[in-house]
């Protein structure tokens, strides 16, 4: 089986771009007041604001993870602090790997108002695909592992994708040997 990647992972371009507005900035800052120190000091709040305002754009939008036969690949991107370390320095990228004989349970998780894909359990979708990703529904794989963790994968960004997450549950179950479940949430 090859590596089959949902979501997105974030790449060199938020830290590309909160780097140049703290040049911008403090260049500005420099030639208006001619004080070295303040434009340091107000060049790198911009770099620091703009990662931020990266950091919480990206919280529907990137939930990166990979399946190939060894097991799953996950990049956390749940926690704030995370995705603001990931955006100002993606090369120090952490990841959670595990095999698929650590998985104790799995529940496909979808939100409120929306229905699995039509492959996956029975379900459909009923939103139009344009306004479906804009939509703050979340629409993930919820594995519980043998060592007492939780461990979210996200496929809101690929919902429309159903014959691969259908392979990817039916994978998953097969080589974990547990069955599916699916939690429809009510808030």
């Amino acid at each position: 089986m090859n590596n089959i990647e949902f979501g997105q992972r974030i790449n060199y371009t938020p830290m590309i771009v909160s780097l140049v507005v703290g040049i911008i900035v403090g260049a500005i800052i420099q030639i208006v007041t001619h004080q070295f120190m303040l434009a340091i000091i107000l060049g790198i709040a911009a770099l620091v604001i703009c990662g931020l305002l990266f950091a919480r754009s990206m919280t529907d939008f990137y939930g990166y993870w990979s399946i190939d036969d060894q097991g799953i690949k996950s990049h956390n991107y749940q926690n704030m602090s995370v995705r603001f370390q990931s955006v100002l320095f993606p090369f120090s990228d952490d990841k959670d790997e595990f095999k698929f004989t650590d998985i104790k349970s799995l529940e496909v998780v979808v939100g409120k108002e929306m229905n699995a894909p039509a492959n996956v359990l029975g379900g459909s979708f009923k939103a139009p695909k344009k306004i479906m990703f804009h939509l703050p529904t979340p629409y993930y794989l919820d594995l519980k592992l043998n060592d007492g963790r939780e461990v979210n994968l996200d496929l809101s960004a690929d919902w429309d994708d159903t014959e691969t997450i259908a392979y990817v549950i039916a994978l998953i179950c097969d080589k974990a040997n547990i069955e599916v479940g699916i939690i429809k949430q009510q808030a």
